[in-house]
């Protein structure tokens, strides 16, 4: 009987969030240490390619919590004003899962001396299941027990402008609209096409001394028929000339109708970079988990070109 009510659970939950166009994509509280995974125009924006991993835990202690892990590579070239790069995504939510592959695509144009813009183009395929081996106890009419798949394309279109000190971008993703048909009977399964995701988000550097710096970080995400969800964050980083480029950052976040988060991080020689997040519950859903937690390590190669 517990089998068949999460069973139940799980796949409400998706036909819940495809029917009322609710955020679809993965969210990520420390979006700020690596935006290229919301916006491909990020790629070749750095002199150096980098790879980073995103893993979240979702209102821990709820029963099919989402779960994320993501990793991600992508720079420049060393001779055009080009970057290149990609992710492999895996999201799971109970029965349910999304498994996405994508490559990006961008070009850099200077404008000012110290001012550039960038756009980039993503494209993937993803993968949508509902895994129902070994589930029997089920007798709802959608969803029979039986595991469903189906593959769709996403594609994300960004700019961003960027200089030494701060930075904006927009993008949106999911722009050929897909429409997920889970079960076995399409007049009645036929859920909801994918919904487009608006992102705009900017920071700024404000170095307060040679050892300190404060930056803060917003980001607007939109979904056509949900209410706006604002991401203001604020790090604070600080580093002694004499650590030799080690550098230690806290935070902290607040995101709109959902929780306030805590951060830290560590940075060793401008090489590694560990970052960690707990978020708080606000909302009415906090009585039932015991907060989210994200862990982030990025690792950074030589520069290969001169910015």
């Amino acid at each position: 009987m517990m089998m068949r009510k999460t069973t139940i659970i799980s796949v409400l939950l998706l036909s819940c969030v495809l029917k009322v166009s609710a955020n679809q994509n993965p969210l990520y509280t420390q979006f700020m240490t690596n935006p290229f995974l919301i916006n491909p125009a990020i790629a070749g924006t750095y002199p150096y390619y980098q790879i980073i991993t995103n893993s979240r835990l979702q209102w821990v202690g709820l029963t099919d919590a989402p779960m994320t892990n993501v990793i991600s590579m992508f720079g420049p070239t060393v001779n055009q004003p080009m970057g290149f790069g990609g992710y492999i995504m895996h999201d799971v939510t109970g029965l349910t899962s999304q498994t996405t592959f994508s490559g990006t695509y961008a070009y850099n144009y200077a404008i000012a001396e110290d001012l550039k813009i960038s756009m980039g183009l993503a494209i993937g395929i993803s993968q949508y299941k509902i895994d129902g081996s070994g589930t029997t106890e089920v007798t709802d009419p959608i969803y029979t027990g039986e595991t469903f798949q189906q593959f769709t394309f996403p594609a994300t279109l960004g700019v961003y402008l960027y200089s030494s000190m701060y930075h904006v971008g927009i993008s949106v993703n999911e722009l050929l609209g897909s429409k997920l048909r889970i079960g076995v009977d399409t007049a009645i399964t036929d859920l909801s096409r994918l919904k487009q995701h608006f992102y705009l988000h900017g920071g700024y550097k404000y170095m307060i001394s040679r050892e300190f710096s404060i930056e803060p970080t917003i980001i607007f995400r939109k979904v056509i028929a949900v209410p706006l969800q604002v991401d203001i964050n604020v790090r604070a980083w600080y580093g002694k000339r004499q650590w030799e480029r080690n550098r230690i950052w806290g935070g902290v976040s607040y995101r709109s109708q959902d929780a306030v988060t805590i951060m830290v991080g560590f940075t060793y020689q401008r090489k590694i970079e560990i970052g960690y997040s707990y978020d708080i519950g606000i909302n009415k859903l906090r009585t039932y988990h015991f907060g989210s937690h994200e862990l982030m390590i990025g690792f950074k190669f030589n520069d290969i070109k001169e910015y």
